[in-house]
Order: structure tokens, then sequence, then C-alpha cells
């Protein structure tokens, strides 16, 4: 029994923060229980939500088990570990067939790019949703999932691979964000978008290899290459500002590149918000050393 199911945020249900996606647990006290009661070992939840103006699947869980709740309480391993509130709850507070279900914290994921749910998307699973035309697409795409949504193997794995391709794509693609959207967008999603697109640093820019791990566990971010001298060009990118640790940090990978990947012939980029003004003259002077730095910004745009 797979299901896709939708929540809210904490500040919108009075406090009450479930599922917890950093514990992949999940409490059910109303007539779902019945539902989450008949979900077995290595079925999937899926779990949605509303996302500035649209929905979102944020997080599914590999279930690993569900049980009553008044029985997981009984067990200290589990209730020393876990803070769902459903396992804080006075057992006389506790309605009949009050469950818990468990995500397998290897094969359970919160995502890092949330899928959009879509009528394109709804259409292609087994049970497309009944969309009512005469609604706002949030407004029946709501509607239409305000039960949970039953799935079968090939949903799962629809699912799942549309949610591989999303975070591949990462954020930056070319939708407009809305401004709130715009402080979720992570390191790698601007990693992703110059991997996919390395011509925005420069035009003869190609991608060598992205995320490359060196003997001693550290990661280079992007290596490209430049077609017109065979220059090899470290790239590393910040969310932030670019300073001193940032600076000592594409030296490094310079040096690894040098020692262990054999390239005599390289350069770095360094790319963040702005340049710490703590910083700006020993790193603007890094440019005798080949390391030149960019910086990025927002485009406002109407939608």
């Amino acid at each position: 029994m797979n299901y896709l199911i939708g929540y809210k945020d904490a500040d919108r249900n009075n406090g009450h923060e479930d599922p917890m996606l950093n514990e992949f647990t999940y409490g059910e006290s109303s007539s779902n229980t019945t539902n989450l009661l008949n979900v077995g070992t290595g079925d999937y939840l899926f779990f949605h939500k509303t996302i500035h103006e649209k929905r979102y699947i944020t997080a599914y869980y590999y279930v690993e088990e569900v049980m009553l709740v008044n029985f997981a309480q009984r067990n200290p391993l589990i209730v020393n570990k876990f803070n769902n509130p459903h396992l804080k709850k006075s057992p006389s507070l506790l309605t009949k067939n009050e469950c818990i279900a468990f995500g397998n914290p290897i094969f359970s994921k919160k995502l890092d790019v949330p899928l959009e749910i879509t009528p394109q998307l709804l259409s292609k699973l087994s049970k497309p949703a009944n969309l009512n035309s005469n609604q706002l697409p949030l407004a029946a795409i709501s509607s239409a999932l305000r039960t949970w949504k039953l799935l079968n193997n090939n949903d799962i794995a629809f699912l799942l691979d549309e949610i591989n391709k999303n975070e591949d794509k990462g954020r930056l693609t070319n939708n407009i964000l809305a401004s709130d959207e715009v402080f979720q967008v992570l390191e790698r999603d601007i990693e992703k978008l110059i991997a996919s697109q390395p011509n925005i640093l420069d035009d003869n820019y190609l991608l060598e290899g992205s995320q490359i791990v060196f003997s001693d566990d550290s990661r280079l971010d992007l290596l490209l290459k430049d077609t017109t001298n065979n220059e090899y060009i470290v790239v590393e990118i910040k969310k932030g500002a670019i300073d001193r640790n940032a600076l000592n940090q594409i030296k490094h990978y310079i040096k690894q590149c040098q020692k262990e990947l054999g390239l005599s012939n390289v350069k770095g980029i360094l790319i963040g918000s702005s340049i710490s003004k703590y910083y700006e003259t020993e790193i603007i002077n890094a440019k005798k050393d080949g390391i030149t730095t960019r910086t990025y910004g927002w485009r406002f745009a109407m939608n």
C-alpha cells in the first residue's frame, strides 16, 4: 500500500510537525489510521505540501515498519531516539489505532529540490487525478489530493525517476523563481547550472568533471577545460561571500589537480554572492596566481 499524502508546515498546523522529515517518521490519529496500518515494509509514502502557491512533493519514505503508538511507547529506544509528537502524547490521549510509520533512513529521502505536482504529472499516474477545470491550478490539485492517493509500483518507479531528473536539473532552470524561492537556492543548484552550461563563464569552456574527490577526501565542485589553450579551470562555488577560506580552498584544489590528476596548466575561478570586504585585497591579488572571481545576482522579471 503506497500513498501520496498531503501535509501542512508546523506553523500552519498549530505547531504540530508531522511528518518529521529529519527523522523519517509520520504519525496518524484520524480516519487514515486504517490506511497507514495497511502499509508494510518496503512500501512507499510520498509527502506533498504547498510552497509559494504551488504543490510539491518534498520527501518520500521507504517504510521500515508501521506500529501502534501505544506499542512504540513501550520501547525506550524508540522513545529516546525519535521526537515525533505522536510518541510524546500521554497514553490516555491516544486515539484508537493511533499509529506511526518509520522510514528506512538509508532508502528514504528529504528532497533537496522539491518536485512540483503539475496536471501533467498527475495525468501520468495509474489513476489520474480528477481536476476541476473551474478552479485555479493550485486549488484544483489540492482538492484532488485532499485524500490520500493510492499508488502502484509503476507510479512509484515513475515518481522516483521524476524526482531524480528534477534533482539533477537543480532549481536554476528557465523558470522564474519567486522571491522567497531565491533563498532556497543551494550551492549545488549553481553548480548544476554551470555544469550544464559552462559557457555561462566562457564560450570556450567545457565540463571536464564534477564533484571530484581527492585522496585527502576533499571534494572539488567543478573542473572545466578551456578549448582554446588546453587550460584547466578549477571552479569553487560559495552561496555567500568569497573569503579567505574559499581562497585557501581553491589553492588546495589547484595543487591537488596538479599532483593527483597530473595537470600542469591549472587556474581557478571563485564564484560567490560577493567578495568579503575583509579579504578583498588578498582575493583580488590572487589573480597573479591564476585565480579570478565571479559574483552572481538575481534579475528582476515579471511572471
